[in-house]
Formats: structure tokens, C-alpha cells, sequence
């Protein structure tokens, strides 16, 4: 039988001969540009049957390149076998980026096309300006995949609902009021894109996107009014009302192309590149003056206030009592019973469900045993589950949306005796874990600033893990928030070298891959906050949220300095404290044993 992705392929380059172009790219993103999409947007993972969150595809009429971060690098080369499809190793020395492949593999004057909607301005001027040089044209009114999908679902329109200020912290007056404030001395209107954007100003959430509760449209901000294009019948008439109240109209998600007409003619239009979608942008362009910058809600979303912070407090509570209660069920029940990467998922899954204000996943969960935890975004099929036994390690990695807000941890669980590599292993992680946890830093600092820090003990052995060491939190949002994280690499980007402001929530989840053997990856969320201040400026640290033991058995006293150590039993000493109230007696005894002190 004809592998399904080559198939597809054929049928594919039948319409690019139709439609005279050279080349098509194939973009992860919906029209927001969002991280995670609904199933009507997975075009690339439709056509090349890579089920990656991030990756771009190039399709040519003798050949087709994937590319994806080092993140994907096993499952992709895994899920392209057979298809026809080359992958490019993004990041990788000698690895050529994708607009440099569409300069070298296209004839002068050829004709790319592409979903406009899907592509956003930033990456759009990128490919254009090196098109250039030889005369390549790119066609953007082409959803030609969308013409071979023949039983693609329907975009989503699940219902809108109002988060409450108990909740939000703030109300959607005051930070229109705070987006015009900014407004003017930027433009005459900022049109957002983003959907975590949109749904952290209007103080909504909904479900159009898995695991991040948005709602599809575009947000249209002056300073009278505001416009939400989105599906009309998302929106009930209560929650209508609200915002009508407080100054925001409703039009049809599809209006928001025709929004730019006549009337803003000679008017300014301040965009986020990263964000909007080309054929926006073009519309935009015909009528008014673009400036450019990233989202006036981008900042204050990530820095958290009182009330989020208080609220994500009590969400990691009760995270960790849902961890805790999972962990332990493992232990006591990898002998008696036949447990596989799929039901585990599915038992931590229903241990979070158990907890009051629950909202969903984060992210689909990832179980990843022995060799399958070498893939850092490993995801396990009917094909690939596998049983877990009593011995190696299991890597955990999952998180959940509370109405108290958003958590992302990763355990490294221990099934039975390890060997002396597999601690050392783990104690490195472990020390790079602790050493960025009880970082001080002078505020003005960006993530990349940190990065080294977690990475140092592994860097001393020669060893490394091939991705950041951490990213931004949303408040019941996205689990991948920017503009702050901890990175190794500059990359295009500029959000995310953005300086650490007190309230920000960054994970920190260094690791070690071994393929083959065993993955190690250790991840609590951390909040940032000013510890000090002297003549020489102000001075941060952090706050661990996550309260879940780390695994006892795998790590090497010895190998640990003293300060790591006073930080590890402090910790181990407040989970306790903590969690241990909130379990049953034998649950209870088991977390005592997990947090003795070393």
C-alpha cells in the first residue's frame, strides 16, 4: 500500500502544476499564529503525517523537506519514514535554513505559494527579502491543501464564557484603559491577533484550541471602541451584554478582513509581525500606516498580578496532590498490575479531575518509558505504548488548567533499582534544576542571561539537552507563554530576551537524552520576584510553585553541594508540609519517606 503522505504528495503536486507554482510551504500555525491549533488547522500534519507541534514543510515536484527543533528530531525522523519527505534538523550545524533551501533548490523567477492566513508578516518579510535576490514571486491567496482535505473538520465554535475578577485580578475596563493609555503615543489602533491576547484583555476563555481555553478572532482596539470579531454564536447574551457594557462590540469573525476600508484612511495601525497573519496585514497596509511592535498586552499578560499569583498558589496545591497521589499509585502498583504509557496518562489524568475547579489538560500529557524518555515531546500511540516494568525510569511530563490558573511539571520516576549512571545522570539534572531555582540576579536580567546556570553541571561532564531550559506560564492561557524564558541560543525572536519582571512565571526543566537507554528531565514553574535592593540596583529572585518530591532514590548525596542540599531539604520539607495534610494515611507515609531529609 502507497504510504499515505505520498499519496498525498502526488495529489498535491498535481494542483501546484495546475496553479503554476514552483513551490508550497505547509506552516504549523492557524490564522493567529497560535502554538497549538485546532484539528481544521493541522494542514502539515494532514499532508506529511508529522504530528509535531512546531514544523514547516517545503513541497517541490521532485522533492519535500521537513523542518522541526531539536525538541522533534526522533518522532519526526519516526513518523516521515516511507513518506518521501527529507528532514532538516533545525538548528543544526550545516543544516541550511528554509529560506536559504528556497533560494538554492528554486529557478529564478519561480513561484512560491502559500496560505497568507497561515504566515505570519514577520516570517512573510524574512522569506520575501531572500526570494529576491532571485526574482521569486509568492503567491498568497493558496490554501491548496485545504482543496485535497477532503473530510477536514469544520474550524471550531465552542462556547464563550466570562472569567470572573476573583479570578482575573483585573477587569477588562482597566486594561483597555491601560492598552489606550499605551496607544497614544504608539498609534491611532492596535488590531491583536494573538488569542491568548485577546482572551487575557476581554477576561474570557473558551475551548477552540486544544488544551489552551481560547476562542478564535481578532481584537480591534481605538481610542473609543473596541471590536471582537469572533463566531457570533460562541458568545451568549449575558456574557454579549457584559461586554457591550463595557465598550466592546461584536462582529463576525470573518468581518475582521474587511474591517480596513475608506474611513482610516491617512490613520496608523500598530501591529505585532510575530503575530498578525499577511493577508491581515495587507489589508491593513492598503488603507493605513503600519507600526511596528509586539502586542500592548503582551508585558502586563506575563506579569502576573496579586491575584493571579495568590490564585496560581492554591492551582499547584492542588496539582500536587493530584502528582503526589499518582506518583504513589505507580509505586505500589508497576507489580501487581499491567500499566502502559497510555493508562498512566489516563490515571494522572483522573487523579487531576478529582480536584476541585479542574478545567482540562495543559498539554496532552507526555509518559515516556525507559528509551521512549530519550524523545523530549514523546507521544505514545496504540503503535508505540509500551508496558511499564520495575526498573528504569519513566519520565513524566503534564500539567493542568485550574480556574486558579495554569501548571506544567516533570517528575523523572524511578521503577525500580537504577544504575550508578542513571543517578549521576539524575543528580546532574538535579543540580542544574537547583542552582537556577536558587538563582539572585540583578533585575534587568533576561532569561538567556540564567540559561548557563542550569546547564553548567552538565556542561562540566560535556554533556547538554537540546532545548530551553525554560518558558513562560499563562494564567489558565497557554502552557508556552512569552516573552520570558531561559535559552541557550539567540534566536530571531526578540520576545524572548526580554528581562525578567517580578510576577512572571517561568518554568525551569533542564535534562539529559540518552537515545536508546533513558530520558531525565526535572520541571517546577517558578514565579520572579525583587528580593533585595542595594546602591547597585534592585536584585530578584525566585519563588518555586511546584510541590511534588523529586525521586529520592536516583540522586547521589555526594555529588551535591551543601547549599543544593539545604535548598533540596527545605523544599522536601515544605511539600511535606504542605501536600501531606490533603492525603490519605498511607499516602501521607509514603511522602514522608519521600521528603526526608538527605
Amino acid at each position: 500500500m502507497e504510504n499515505l503522505a505520498k499519496h498525498r504528495l502526488k495529489k498535491l503536486r498535481k494542483l501546484m502544476k495546475e496553479e503554476k507554482i514552483d513551490a508550497y510551504l505547509v506552516l504549523s500555525s492557524d490564522f493567529h499564529n497560535s502554538e497549538y491549533v485546532s484539528g481544521h488547522f493541522k494542514c502539515r500534519e494532514f499532508l506529511t503525517g508529522f504530528t509535531g507541534s512546531a514544523g514547516s514543510a517545503a513541497v517541490l515536484q521532485e522533492e519535500a523537506v521537513l523542518w522541526t527543533d531539536g525538541r522533534y528530531f526522533l518522532q519526526a525522523e519516526s513518523e516521515l519514514a516511507g513518506s518521501g519527505i527529507e528532514l532538516y534538523r533545525e538548528g543544526e550545524e550545516g543544516v541550511e535554513e528554509l529560506e536559504q533551501y528556497l533560494v538554492s533548490h528554486l529557478p529564478k523567477g519561480a513561484t512560491l505559494g502559500v496560505d497568507g492566513r497561515t504566515l505570519s508578516v514577520e516570517r512573510y518579510r524574512g522569506i520575501k527579502k531572500k526570494l529576491k535576490q532571485k526574482q521569486i514571486s509568492i503567491r498568497l491567496d493558496c490554501d491548496l491543501v485545504g482543496s485535497i482535505w477532503k473530510d477536514r473538520s469544520q474550524m471550531p465554535c465552542e462556547p464563550v464564557w466570562g472569567l470572573e475578577l476573583s479570578y482575573a485580578g483585573r477587569s477588562r475596563k482597566e486594561k483597555l484603559a491601560d492598552i489606550r493609555k499605551q496607544l497614544e503615543e504608539k498609534a491611532d489602533m492596535t488590531f491583536i491577533s494573538a488569542l491568548e491576547d485577546i482572551a487575557w484583555v476581554l477576561n474570557i476563555r473558551g475551548n477552540d484550541v486544544d488544551c489552551t481555553p481560547v476562542a478564535l478572532g481578532f481584537l480591534a482596539v481605538d481610542m473609543e471602541r473596541a471590536v471582537w470579531f469572533v463566531q457570533p454564536k460562541a458568545v451568549g447574551d449575558a456574557l454579549r451584554e457584559e461586554l457591550l457594557a463595557d465598550g466592546v462590540l461584536i462582529k463576525d469573525y470573518w468581518e475582521a478582513y474587511g474591517f480596513f476600508c475608506e474611513k482610516y484612511k491617512g490613520k496608523s495601525v500598530y501591529l505585532d509581525f510575530y503575530k498578525t497573519n499577511t493577508m491581515i496585514y495587507k489589508k491593513a497596509k492598503r488603507f493605513m500606516h503600519v507600526k511596528k511592535g509586539r502586542n500592548l498586552t503582551m508585558l502586563p499578560k506575563a506579569t502576573k498580578n496579586e491575584t493571579e499569583i495568590r490564585n496560581v498558589k492554591k492551582a499547584h496545591m492542588k496539582d500536587a496532590v493530584a502528582c503526589v497521589k499518582f506518583i504513589y499509585w505507580l509505586k505500589t502498583h508497576v507489580l501487581e498490575e499491567r500499566i502502559t504509557e497510555i493508562s498512566a496518562a489516563e490515571k494522572l489524568e483522573g487523579f487531576r479531575q478529582g480536584q476541585e475547579h479542574y478545567i482540562g489538560p495543559s498539554f496532552h500529557t507526555i509518559v515516556g518509558y525507559a528509551q521512549h524518555g530519550a524523545i523530549v515531546h514523546y507521544s505514545a500511540t496504540e503503535q508505540t505504548n509500551v508496558a511499564l516494568e520495575p526498573k528504569n525510569f519513566v519520565l513524566v511530563d503534564s500539567g493542568g488548567h485550574y480556574l486558579e490558573g495554569t501548571t506544567d511539571i516533570t517528575r523523572t520516576i524511578a521503577l525500580g533499582e537504577l544504575a550508578y549512571e542513571q543517578k549521576y545522570h539524575y543528580t546532574l539534572v538535579l543540580k542544574g534544576h537547583i542552582r537556577l531555582a536558587m538563582a539572585k540576579f540583578k533585575y534587568g536580567c533576561s532569561g538567556m542571561n540564567l540559561d548557563s546556570i542550569a546547564r553548567q553541571p552538565l556542561w562540566e561532564q560535556e554533556l547538554d539537552f537540546n532545548h530551553g531550559t525554560g518558558h513562560g506560564v499563562g494564567y489558565l492561557l497557554s502552557v508556552h507563554e512569552p516573552p520570558n524564558s531561559f535559552r541557550s541560543r539567540m534566536t530571531k525572536s526578540m520576545e524572548e530576551c526580554e528581562k525578567l519582571e517580578p510576577g512572571m512565571i517561568t518554568s525551569n526543566e533542564p535534562g539529559i537524552y540518552l537515545t536508546g537507554e533513558y530520558g531525565v528531565r526535572i520541571e517546577n514553574l517558578m514565579v520572579s520576584k525583587q528580593i533585595g535592593e542595594s546602591c547597585f540596583g534592585k536584585f530578584m529572585g525566585f519563588d518555586t510553585l511546584t510541590l511534588v518530591p523529586y525521586e529520592r532514590d536516583a540522586i547521589l548525596k555526594e555529588e551535591l553541594s551543601e547549599k543544593e542540599r539545604e535548598w533540596l531539604n527545605a523544599y522536601h520539607e515544605k511539600v511535606f508540609r504542605t501536600i501531606g495534610p490533603c492525603l490519605d494515611e498511607k499516602e501521607r507515609d509514603w511522602l514522608k519517606d519521600a521528603t526526608e531529609k538527605l
